[in-house]
């Protein structure tokens, strides 16, 4: 056990082992694939290798490891797609009328619904920001949030609301069986916004920060009126294409290749 600062509260404290994906997900997906050995398969450039190993290092004390699952994570796992047709949050989202108005199908979440899915998805970006991580011999480059790091942490751990200029698009999936997958977060730039994509089963998430004062109206985020909740193959879409990309299947272009349903085994 290792003895340091949390990263969350700052105080000196024996650290946990955290996760930067909640640990459940790998079980989940692997039960997807082989109920008997339920270890994921980890894509990368080249590669694809079968284990058990997760993506975790020593950076919270017990107290805010707790926070975080009660906050966000545990609701989460309950709410995604689960496999074998079990995706309650989208399903409780159909039992609602769709947002009139909207190119894509989109419903006003919750305060509850709004509350979790910023919470986790907060969550996940702020832990990518702490450091790097390693997972079966891979390293993944922690991501970049400047000052936004420090204003989220703030956020996490409740001392404040969720940061200004800040914006969190939740896009649930549109197949009719979503693929038992994840992804770490990556980051990118979009206009004047630097985003941050992570996927899980049924659910992408994109955080946004910074943005000129000018864009702040065109953004979708679940934080802002009518908090949004997408439901689109779009997801899905970046997904897959991030998979073909890393089997070295990148299509030509102009083409693109049609959405792959999931699959699972009984």
């Amino acid at each position: 056990m290792t003895t340091d600062n949390c990263r969350l509260c700052l105080e000196e404290a024996e650290l946990q082992d955290s996760h930067l994906l909640p640990k459940a997900l790998y079980r989940m997906i692997g039960r997807g694939s082989n109920r008997a050995h339920p270890d994921t398969v980890q894509l990368t450039y080249g590669s694809q290798r079968k284990s058990s190993e997760q993506a975790r290092r020593p950076l919270l004390c017990r107290p805010c490891e707790q926070r975080l699952s009660t906050n966000g994570e545990e609701w989460m796992l309950g709410q995604c797609f689960r496999g074998q047709g079990r995706f309650r949050l989208r399903a409780t989202l159909r039992q609602g009328c769709a947002l009139s108005g909207a190119d894509t199908e989109a419903y006003s979440g919750s305060e509850e619904q709004v509350a979790r899915l910023a919470y986790f998805c907060l969550s996940v970006v702020w832990r990518a920001s702490l450091c790097d991580w390693i997972c079966r011999g891979e390293r993944y480059e922690q991501i970049e949030l400047g000052r936004y790091q420090n204003e989220i942490r703030r956020y996490l751990k409740g001392d404040t609301d969720v940061p200004g200029r800040i914006g969190v698009m939740v896009m649930l999936s549109g197949l009719d069986r979503p693929r038992l997958e994840m992804c770490l977060p990556l980051s990118y730039r979009e206009d004047s916004y630097h985003c941050y994509r992570f996927h899980i089963p049924g659910l992408t998430f994109v955080a946004t920060v910074g943005g000129r004062d000018s864009q702040m109206g065109d953004r979708i985020s679940v934080l802002e009126p009518p908090h949004p909740i997408l439901v689109s193959n779009l997801g899905d879409r970046k997904a897959q294409n991030e998979q073909m990309a890393l089997l070295g299947r990148t299509p030509p272009l102009g083409f693109q290749a049609p959405l792959v349903e999931g699959t699972e085994k009984a």
